[in-house]
């Protein structure tokens, strides 16, 4: 064998192992939202789905799997679909009140798709 190449062969498959696993199998999909949420609030954990609800001039909503509709005051755009399976981590603010009256106003802290 040739002196130094087991040291360049490691450090190659090395760096092939690092580039895959940021390629995949480490990635996050998580999606902050912007504004940021408000570090106030009960922190929860809701999956469920997005629901778009004609009321009021039209708003969207998500419908969590504990029969909860949330009223997220930051979703984004990205995941304005009427159907949309999403989970994501909120703060529930009881210092808000909304015109939509359909359930707990919530920030987003982080939301994906399930």
């Amino acid at each position: 064998m040739i002196p130094g190449t087991r040291t360049a062969y490691s450090v190659g498959w090395s760096a092939l192992l690092v580039a895959l696993a940021a390629c995949g199998g480490g990635r996050s999909d998580w999606v902050v939202p912007t504004p940021p949420a408000q570090k106030a609030g009960q922190p929860i954990h809701i999956t469920g789905v997005v629901r778009y609800y004609a009321l009021e001039g039209g708003f969207y909503a998500i419908r969590g799997s504990d029969e909860v509709t949330y009223n997220p005051t930051n979703l984004p755009p990205e995941f304005r679909k009427d159907g949309l399976r999403v989970e994501a981590e909120a703060r529930r603010r009881r210092d808000a009140v909304g015109i939509h009256q359909v359930g707990p106003i919530v920030d987003l802290e982080r939301i994906r798709r399930r």
